[in-house]
């Protein structure tokens, strides 16, 4: 599930710190994605993938924005950026991954005989 109004102000984040080109790794990073075969959605949000991590690493620290570790996390994206991850991680980023729903369905209701055989209702036997 994608929460579009989120996503959109990380996205234009992305879009200030390139036109500030501050910080500078941000904006050279999306030419170099640009360059390996990704579309500039698609290199926008790997990017964010990194800023949000450095903003966790913000809230969770109450710390300033600290921009080697966020330019290092860059360059690392890049480094591990190869053809065999690029269709799996495209498939990420359009959130074309199925969550599927786990659901107990051996679950007894309250009012339901008791599975232990006595004959009473559940919430009267084993369920107290």
């Amino acid at each position: 599930m994608v929460n579009n109004k989120l996503q959109g102000h990380i996205l234009e984040i992305i879009d200030k710190q390139m036109r500030d080109n501050d910080p500078k790794c941000t904006k050279e990073v999306f030419v170099k994605l640009i360059g390996i075969g990704y579309e500039q959605n698609n290199a926008k949000k790997m990017i964010a993938v990194i800023l949000i991590e450095e903003l966790y690493y913000i809230m969770k620290n109450e710390e300033l924005f600290n921009e080697e570790r966020y330019s290092n996390n860059l360059a690392n994206m890049l480094e591990h950026k190869d053809e065999e991850n690029k269709e799996e991680l495209e498939k990420i980023i359009n959130d074309e991954i199925i969550q599927s729903k786990i659901t107990n369905e051996n679950k007894i209701g309250r009012n339901s005989l008791c599975s232990c055989g006595s004959g009473k209702k559940y919430k009267n036997c084993c369920g107290k």
